[in-house]
């Protein structure tokens, strides 16, 4: 038989990261239950009914998206889309036409890097503050209403706070202006689900969307939530199967994923202090690192309300630091964004975050991370994946 290249390197893989420390804020481990319906039968079958054997793939469906109304306190819940991306492209080509001028944050102020033009829309930006990635909601109701866009997306990549969620839609309401307002909780779907970050849809959100691996620690994939019948009847016509109007953004929605998703959100629902923990944990890592002399964003504002924590460094110091700190076996990301989702969900607290904080300390004042290896692997071996 073949000796397969493939097997050794998801080996090595599996050992760098059993003895790494994860803080990439967009990241979260899967636990074993949530892994093995990955790679269940469900991840070469379909649903419809026209496939003989697929009933209780029809059943596993309906009851995530019951699960997932359940998490969310939502009227509707979407389990079909592959992507969080896809979300926002569905919200697209539901609600708006080629020309439709769209309001997202700006890259500059956190916001998530979406290529908008690339399908034939107009950029409202949001006006919001660079260094303090704070939207300024009357200026943003203003530039909404003067581009006449329809479709509103409250998403970013940076987001160590909440955004104005509420100011917007009453400004809106206002405004007279009908906008429908997306709030992308890609990074923080987890903290929402526990009451720990805001509540999009209670505060004036008409769409709740996200990823589904980030602080909500199930596999990869994109969830849709809304309140309303008309809006949700929309989204879905892009992104489930539709053979009678034609199919859209989705097929075949992966029910190996999805049987995975309600497992995770079974135990989100078991565990609804999992959004404030890891909360504590960012601000007890923020805290560490900034009193052992690593520049963080934001100390008067108590560091973050999030997963997040921001460096306050530069993008050429903040590579540098991701790629030193791999070779200690502390993963961040090349942005300067360090996040506690993973390490809370496998059982740390306070007093290992004072420990990450002093490797990452130790790697930024110049000690080759080689030096460090073993501390890192001594703290990940005392919280096993397994």
């Amino acid at each position: 038989m073949r000796k397969s290249i493939i097997e050794r390197i998801l080996r090595e893989h599996e050992e760098l990261r059993a003895t790494g420390i994860n803080l990439v804020a967009s990241e979260n481990f899967l636990s074993p239950r949530v892994r093995a319906a990955l790679a269940s039968d469900l991840a070469g079958r379909y649903q419809a009914e026209g496939y003989g054997g697929s009933r209780h793939a029809r059943e596993i469906v309906a009851a995530v998206e019951g699960l997932a109304r359940e998490a969310f306190h939502a009227g509707h819940a979407l389990v079909s889309p592959l992507s969080g991306n896809l979300c926002v492209l569905a919200c697209l080509a539901a609600f708006t036409s080629p020309g439709d001028a769209v309001a997202m944050l700006p890259f500059d102020a956190g916001g998530y890097p979406f290529g908008l033009e690339k399908f034939h829309r107009r950029r409202v930006s949001i006006p919001a503050d660079a260094r303090g990635l704070e939207i300024d909601a009357e200026s943003a109701v203003k530039a909404i209403t003067r581009a006449g866009a329809r479709l509103v997306f409250l998403g970013a990549s940076f987001i160590p706070f909440p955004h104005p969620v509420a100011e917007m839609r009453r400004g809106l309401e206002k405004a007279g202006h009908d906008a429908i307002l997306v709030y992308d909780g890609s990074h923080v779907l987890g903290l929402i689900a526990c009451g720990g970050f805001q509540d999009p849809l209670r505060e004036g959100a008409d769409i709740l969307v996200g990823s589904t691996h980030k602080t909500l620690f199930g596999p990869q994939g994109g969830l849709a939530l809304t309140d309303s019948d008309q809006l949700a009847q929309a989204l879905r016509k892009m992104l489930e199967l539709d053979l009678e109007a034609g199919i859209a953004l989705v097929d075949n929605p992966h029910l190996n994923r999805i049987a995975a998703l309600g497992l995770a959100l079974e135990e989100v629902l078991e565990d609804p202090s999992y959004g404030a923990r890891v909360v504590e944990n960012a601000r007890a890592l923020a805290g560490a690192l900034d009193r052992l002399g690593v520049p963080v964003r934001f100390r008067e504002r108590g560091y973050t309300a999030s997963h997040q924590v921001l460096l306050d460094l530069d993008a050429a110091e903040a590579g540098r630091l991701c790629r030193d700190l791999e070779e200690a076996g502390v993963f961040i990301d090349a942005w300067g964004r360090v996040g506690t989702a993973e390490a809370t969900h496998l059982g740390m607290g306070p007093r290992e975050m004072e420990e990450a904080a002093a490797l990452i300390a130790e790697v930024r004042e110049g000690r080759p991370g080689r030096e460090l290896r073993a501390r890192a692997a001594e703290l990940a071996r005392r919280f096993p994946r397994a």
